[in-house]
C-alpha cells in the first residue's frame, strides 16, 4: 500500500485501517511525506514491481 502521510485528500487513519485489515501474509505499507502528487519516483517504480510480480505470472 502506497500512503502519502501528507495527503489532504485521504484520511491517514482509514488508509491504516484498510491496511490492517487486508488478510494477506505478504503486504507492505510504503508511507511518504508530502502531498497526493508528491509521490517519489522509487515508490511507483515499487509497485511496478510489486504488480509485475502478483499479475505478471504465466498461465
Amino acid at each position: 500500500m502506497l500512503l502519502q502521510w501528507d495527503d489532504q485528500g485521504d484520511n491517514r487513519q482509514m488508509a491504516l485501517d484498510l491496511f490492517d485489515a487486508f488478510g494477506s501474509r505478504e503486504k507492505t505499507l510504503q508511507a511518504n511525506l508530502g502531498g497526493h502528487t508528491g509521490v517519489p519516483s522509487f515508490a511507483g517504480e515499487d509497485a511496478a514491481r510489486f504488480f509485475a510480480r502478483h499479475f505478471n505470472r504465466p498461465a
